[in-house]
């Protein structure tokens, strides 16, 4: 295995850390985050925060400006079904998005408040 294999099972999020193969991208939401806005943004990485906080919306146009959106993308493995989900806030501006960072979790914390 070569380098660049081992880091990307051990830092990229969409590889299975278990059975080290790439995960499949299973589902896709968009989030409006109304708590936060323009130079109001504090990164949180509890899953209760996000549960409270997360409203669903169909588009980017359905956010007001100034709020943040956050992305979720839930992936599985497809040879032990692991699942694991990422969150990528961001703040939409005009046709750019100014990404805050991703958050992950691997424990299923949000798989039935994001995928019911």
């Amino acid at each position: 295995m070569g380098l660049i294999d081992k880091w990307l099972r051990k830092y990229q999020d969409d590889w299975c850390r278990d059975c080290k193969c790439a995960m499949e991208k299973a589902r896709k939401q968009l989030f409006a985050l109304p708590g936060m806005s323009v130079g109001h943004y504090v990164e949180h990485r509890d899953a209760d925060y996000y549960m409270r906080e997360l409203h669903m919306v169909d588009k980017k146009s359905d956010i007001p400006p100034g709020m943040y959106a956050c992305g979720a993308i839930q992936y599985r493995c497809p040879e032990c079904g692991k699942r694991i989900t990422v969150l990528d806030p961001f703040l939409p501006v005009r046709d750019e998005e100014k990404h805050e960072g991703t958050v992950v979790f691997r424990g299923g914390e949000l798989d039935d408040f994001l995928w019911w």
